[in-house]
């Protein structure tokens, strides 16, 4: 069971990158909302260059066959790091005075986003997030439920902690999981995802039909969908045709950072200096737990992006670099993401028990950079790092 191979052509960071773009481009096209400007071809120009060097650099790693999914059993004490998990969510409860489920349930007035014991809560919500997805690969190559109960066991925290964002990296990260270790020819697998994300975003649309009626029209005088429409300027093409009109949450969503982005490209006044060089270092090029500290001590607050709406907040991983750099800023974090991505490749061999669940992890962190800058977020970016740290005893251990 531990030397079993799969060699995987599909499962490939650098296409991801591709990928989470190009669908994000396809959604654009759309063209339902007024408040989206039209992409310049100098943004088209520069995705267009991104593209053709991630997709070349993801092919060389193809060719020489980099990627590669080793059956590894565990070797971990799972018994002994769920229970340290379950302590230190405790903890972090018992820290904060409050469950912060419990609380948004109660209509309390607390600030989720400040919860827990300051770095340890870090540490603990992206190793817990790390060990879901090692879980299920444990699950995967071993066929033991137990695994697969743990997994879905570790989920509970981020749900309590009302942390969607986790439950959905996760969830990501797993299916990777699945897709790399996946033997078969996967077409089958690919129409199943297509019509599973089709209902899912139709659900997305329904519960934030419901959330926003709530919020803004709680004396219900609207249709639920009229108010989405509204808010986000739908086109008479869209009002009138026959596709439902949930999914307009969904085409939002999906393609509202290139919107922003472009927003900020044709709107943002950069200020090229050396103070905003070392600030772009460090709000981009860093962990935001690192990150915020420094911005604390001098007192400096990261750029506003122009947005196409207050509700629509995200920007790719690009608006802000390019707020504080312009095309330089963009280009740069461009380069960083991909030499992140060649040295976790080099440091993580596929010999090494962690690659498939820090490549699964490094597979979510290129899609998801359509939204946000990922590496900024230590959330996601951070659980790289345990792969690399757990490596280290598994050469230890293979040394003595």
């Amino acid at each position: 069971m531990d030397n079993k191979i799969t060699g995987v052509a599909d499962v490939n960071p650098f296409f991801m990158y591709l990928l989470g773009f190009s669908i994000a481009l396809i959604v654009y096209q759309l063209d339902w909302s007024y408040l989206f400007p039209p992409l310049s071809l100098s943004l088209l120009a520069f995705l267009i260059i991104t593209f053709i060097i991630s997709g070349a650099i993801g092919l060389y790693v193809h060719r020489k066959g980099v990627i590669r999914f080793y059956e590894y059993a565990n070797k971990l004490s799972i018994n002994s790091w769920v229970l340290a998990i379950t302590v230190g969510y405790i903890m972090n409860f018992v820290y904060a005075r409050h469950i912060p489920f419990f609380s948004i349930i109660n209509n309390e007035d607390i600030d989720y986003f400040e919860f827990g014991i300051p770095t340890f809560y870090v540490i603990l919500a992206t190793f817990t997030s790390f060990f879901t997805v090692y879980l299920f690969k444990c699950y995967i190559v071993e066929k033991n439920k137990k695994f697969l109960f743990l997994c879905i066991y570790l989920f509970i925290f981020p749900i309590l902690v009302f942390n969607r964002g986790a439950v959905l990296l996760n969830l990501s990260s797993i299916f990777f999981i699945y897709l790399f270790s996946y033997k078969k020819n996967k077409i089958r697998i690919y129409l199943s995802v297509l019509v599973i994300v089709f209902v899912i975003l139709m659900a997305f649309g329904l519960l934030g039909n419901l959330r926003t009626s709530n919020q803004i029209d709680k004396n219900k005088t609207q249709e639920l969908s009229e108010i989405m429409l509204n808010l986000g300027e739908a086109k008479p093409d869209f009002v009138k045709s026959s596709i439902p009109k949930e999914y307009f949450w969904s085409y939002l969503y999906i393609s509202s950072p290139l919107a922003n982005l472009q927003m900020n490209v044709d709107h943002q006044v950069v200020n090229y200096s050396f103070s905003n060089v070392l600030e772009y270092i460090n709000g981009e090029l860093n962990f935001d737990f690192i990150s915020k500290r420094f911005f604390s001590i001098y007192n400096i607050q990261k750029p506003e992006n122009k947005l196409i709406a207050p509700f629509l907040t995200v920007g790719t991983v690009y608006s802000t670099s390019y707020s504080y750099l312009g095309w330089w800023g963009m280009s740069i974090t461009f380069l960083f993401l991909m030499l992140v991505t060649l040295l976790y490749l080099v440091i993580l061999k596929p010999e090494n028990p962690y690659f498939s669940t820090g490549i699964a992890i490094l597979n979510t962190f290129l899609l998801f950079c359509i939204f946000d800058n990922m590496f900024f977020f230590s959330g996601l970016s951070f659980q790289l790092v345990y792969p690399i740290l757990l490596s280290l005893k598994f050469k230890r251990t293979q040394i003595s």
